[in-house]
């Protein structure tokens, strides 16, 4: 009897202690796996930001180009000083695309940088031919600028309609 009593003691400590590692490696586990899920957050949360402040820095400077143009327009019709201005414009555009290249946003969010920036690669271009035509006056040139900056609006449209399909989500 006290052999019985003896070996089920012993058995209640074995199912205890296997059922404690159990509890312990499915604590490490979930623990595993909920820190994975943090920095998977972590990673697409940090990809919004990138791809916001990339939204915001054309943005602004667009804003600033048409009002500096908009002035332009209003208080001398000079070639020379829009040529001036558009290539401040152009440089900024290269120099955000630059940016923008070397950054690396989450795998869900790599369609909307890469649409991104052929939308901003597009603009750009636009306003190189945009000077060509300030500069000749070849409407071949302003034309193609129109047309660049057409396929830059399309670019820029699926960046944005993927970044909101992917807010939803």
């Amino acid at each position: 009897m006290r052999d019985k009593k003896f070996f089920h003691g012993v058995k209640i400590i074995f199912i205890s202690i296997i059922i404690l590692t159990f509890i312990g490696f499915f604590n490490d586990a979930f623990a595993f796996f909920h820190e994975q899920g943090s920095q998977t957050n972590r990673v697409i949360e940090e990809s919004k930001k990138i791809i916001e402040s990339l939204f915001n820095r054309v943005n602004i400077a667009s804003n600033n180009y048409q009002n500096e143009i908009a002035i332009l327009n209003l208080s001398m019709n000079n070639n020379v000083t829009k040529v001036n201005k558009t290539q401040e414009y152009i440089n900024n555009l290269k120099e955000i695309i630059s940016s923008a290249n070397r950054t690396t946003v989450q795998q869900d969010y790599e369609p909307v940088l890469n649409n991104y920036i052929d939308s901003i690669e597009n603009e750009l271009e636009s306003y190189v031919h945009y000077t060509k035509y300030l500069i000749t006056g070849n409407l071949t040139e302003n034309q193609i600028s129109i047309n660049l900056l057409s396929k830059a609006f399309n670019y820029e449209t699926q960046a944005i309609n993927e970044y909101k399909k992917l807010e939803l989500q």
